[in-house]
């Protein structure tokens, strides 16, 4: 049995003060810089108006190391619409966009397609069409009934290990040898990323200096020898570059934390930490420069600075194989995962990838982390992701050194920016549209539909899965078409040239990486409400053309009236059609048909910059956000609450265990699935209790594996103890859930989610 480790004093400190460093200006004042940076050059190129943005606001901006600091940096939620296009809205004035801003508990956000659609049509002047303003009229209409949502920025692994292992003196001289090479827009781009770099070496000056002032106080020895070594770090990374375990961590969160300045903050993942710290740690330990406990405080150390961005997707990659195959599971792996069981935050993400040769020790600490409750670490099957990436056009000499984007999306680490939110689309409601004419039966958006049918005169099941299949492929491609066109505008409008300075492509190329800069240039398209699709489609088959209970006509009444005056018909639908999940061949056959044709559909869509679409199986929490612009449905489902999550069953209704879900499951290639996919299963903690449980949790995940799964994750937590948070969440403040792909405080959860996550089905047997 693994011990739940303890924190160090130093820790314990650090974890108590916790939340006293936030700054609620730092949004405002990041905004304006960059407008007055704008105003200041109006005839610059965006790329050098946003350097020189991020420039003045990191010379500007407040920077302080406190007594009790192990490592110097500061990072909180700090979009700004001055860069990005999404806006901010009050929840207690929803119509309202404002200017306030808790880093705490982050008001809503979200993202400003009319914007991008603006953007675009001034990009393209006087050949802007009609047929693009059909197109975009559509995009918008689906967007706001919820058969669709975009969110395009952020979502990537930065080439932290590239800048770390160069130096910025060294990454600033290849950019002003490129510029001296170049010409015309490529040179102000170039000029730009140099203006970036400059921009962050100063900062971290800063930093130096911040610590240097610190150390006039009246310390402790303890705080004496952290902030001494934070002022020696920040010099040597600022001028020489890094030399040992420390200064990789701590040029690892100050470049992160410029990021998160420049970018959306959401999803910057960090990749391979336990891979890009290692050889610094070696040989600090094999100098005797480094003991255990001093590691593990500067881990844990790190994961206080990731957990300040409350609900960031901040994923880091542990674990996995080398390029021959083999299991590269090392000291830091081991301590990474026990720093997420130490400190109990819903950041950073933890993802573990699996080798069929990973080790016992390992598997040990990810199960204790797992039976804790909290969601981490999610697991991934390195045998089945890298043949996905290559399939996709990654070279073998790359693919097996991805790392995992926000959720569960596997990227190249510093190569790959390919929009892994770019686009979400509800399987769902395709349905609701179908059987009400084209009218979004929430909100009443009239949207249309490819080929309306009269109810009454689809003969049989096979007529009405064929319609639904081409309404589907219609409406997924349009919506693709539509992101095709807006993302040209971000190399104009939105570009990060400190970011793309992490890219070595975009440093040789002179390009920003959202145009060509980067080796992979990928999109994305994700699903949501897959498991609903699956079911309603069974119902209409069983009830109306099977059974003939009622006409197509009569079940579209009963929907749009959200069964009121149809209960019956309700509860036949819900407890006595058959259903996905239960590994049942005659249900779950239509998820491996409907998947198929989604993922088929998404690879043969090109994107603006020539790459393929990648195609996505998890929901995030759109699940909930997307449920609450859905109309009742076949399956029984009422309108407005959440959606089935990711490929899981509908909550509640995989009522054959864990191994018959997980069967269900695997009834698709996952490796079509190359922005990866999500499987959640949810356990009583009681189960866990037992030594030999915990086994079969690691022989249920290895058959899982075995049998072709990409991806698994946990929910340890009663029904019980997540119906007390939701009545008394100042109890419960604490405690984190695994929602989709990402875990989360739940008292801070809307409560749509909180009753999807409450109704999964909840297992107490293997």
């Amino acid at each position: 049995m693994t011990k739940t480790p303890e924190m160090s004093t130093e820790i314990k400190t650090l974890y108590d003060n916790f939340y006293g460093n936030y700054d609620e200006s730092l949004v405002w004042k990041r905004n304006h810089a960059f407008i007055e940076a704008i105003q200041q050059k109006p005839n610059a190129s965006k790329a050098l108006q946003h350097a020189r943005g991020l420039k003045k606001f990191l010379l500007e901006k407040n920077v302080v190391v406190r007594d009790w600091d192990i490592l110097a940096g500061h990072t909180q939620y700090t979009n700004t619409t001055a860069s990005i296009p999404i806006k901010y809205v009050s929840k207690t004035e929803p119509h309202n966009i404002v200017e306030s801003f808790d880093p705490t508990n982050p008001s809503d956000f979200v993202w400003d397609f009319t914007r991008e659609i603006s953007n675009y049509k001034e990009l393209r002047g006087g050949n802007y069409t009609a047929e693009e303003e059909e197109l975009f009229a559509y995009f918008s209409s689906g967007i706001e009934c919820g058969l669709g949502k975009r969110w395009s920025n952020g979502h990537l692994i930065a080439g932290y290990k590239y800048v770390i292992t160069q130096g910025y003196k060294a990454l600033e001289k290849q950019l002003q040898n490129n510029y001296n090479k170049s010409e015309g827009d490529r040179k102000e781009y170039f000029e730009a990323m140099i203006t970036a770099v400059q921009a962050a070496e100063q900062y971290i000056g800063r930093y130096e200096e911040a610590a240097r002032e610190t150390l006039k106080k009246d310390l402790t020895r303890s705080q004496k020898k952290y902030i001494e070594r934070i002022a020696e770090a920040c010099g040597n990374i600022k001028t020489k570059g890094v030399s040992n375990f420390f200064e990789a961590v701590q040029a690892l969160i100050l470049l992160h934390e410029m990021l998160l300045f420049e970018n959306h903050t959401g999803s910057m993942s960090l990749g391979r930490l336990d891979q890009v710290f290692y050889p610094y740690y070696k040989k600090d330990r094999e100098d005797n420069k480094l003991s255990l406990t001093e590691t593990e405080d500067i881990i844990e150390a790190l994961w206080l600075k990731f957990a300040t961005v409350i609900m960031g997707f901040q994923n880091v990659t542990v674990g996995g194989c080398d390029s021959c195959g083999k299991s590269l599971v090392n000291d830091l792996t081991l301590i990474l995962l026990r720093a997420s069981r130490k400190l109990k935050q819903d950041q950073p993400l933890l993802s573990l990838r699996v080798t069929k040769d990973m080790s016992d020790e390992c598997w040990e600490e990810a199960i204790a982390l797992i039976t804790q409750g909290g969601g981490f670490p999610a697991l991934f099957n390195d045998d089945v992701i890298i043949p996905s990436k290559e399939a996709l056009g990654v070279n073998k000499s790359d693919a097996w050194d991805y790392g995992i984007v926000g959720c569960v999306e596997p990227s190249i680490s510093g190569k790959e920016y390919s929009n892994t939110e770019e686009l979400r689309f509800n399987w769902a409601k395709v349905i609701e549209l179908m059987l009400s004419g084209g009218k979004c039966t929430v909100t009443g958006i009239k949207l249309g539909l490819a080929n309306p049918k009269d109810l009454d005169e689809i003969k049989n099941f096979d007529e009405f899965y064929s319609w639904y299949k081409k309404e589907f492929t219609i409406a997924l491609q349009k919506f693709m078409k539509a992101c095709n066109l807006l993302d040209t505008v971000y190399p104009y409008y939105f570009p990060s040239p400190l970011l793309s300075a992490t890219y070595d492509g975009c440093v040789k190329k002179g390009e920003d990486a959202s145009a060509l800069g980067p080796d992979y240039c990928f999109s994305t398209a994700n699903a949501c409400g897959m498991a609903n699709a699956v079911d309603s489609l069974i119902a209409i088959k069983q009830i109306v053309f099977d059974k003939k209970m009622v006409t197509l006509k009569d079940f579209s009444k009963a929907l749009a009236g959200n069964f009121i005056g149809f209960e019956q018909l309700q509860g036949y639908a819900q407890n006595r059609c058959l259903k996905y999940g239960n590994d049942i061949p005659e249900a779950d056959k239509y998820m491996k048909e409907i998947t198929d044709l989604y993922c088929a559909t998404v690879r043969d869509q090109k994107n603006n910059r020539g790459y393929s679409y990648q195609a996505g199986l998890y929901t995030v929490h759109d699940q909930s956000v997307m449920g609450k612009k859905t109309g009742a449905l076949p399956d029984g489902r009422e309108k407005c609450i959440s959606l089935s999550n990711a490929i899981s069953a509908v909550q509640g209704m995989d009522t054959k265990g864990p191994t018959a879900a997980a069967q269900s499951a695997l009834v698709f290639d996952h490796k079509q699935a190359a922005n990866g996919l999500v499987f959640d299963l949810k356990f009583n903690p009681a189960f866990f209790e037992k030594e030999s449980h915990k086994e079969m949790l690691r022989t249920l995940v290895e058959g899982y594996f075995e049998g072709g799964g990409m991806e698994v994750q946990f929910n340890v937590v009663s029904r019980e103890t997540l119906l007390d948070a939701k009545r008394n969440p100042q109890k419960h403040r604490n405690l984190v859930v695994r929602v989709s792909g990402f875990s989360a405080y739940f008292v801070t959860l809307d409560p749509v989610l909180q009753d999807e996550i409450i109704n999964r089905t909840e297992n107490n047997g293997i």
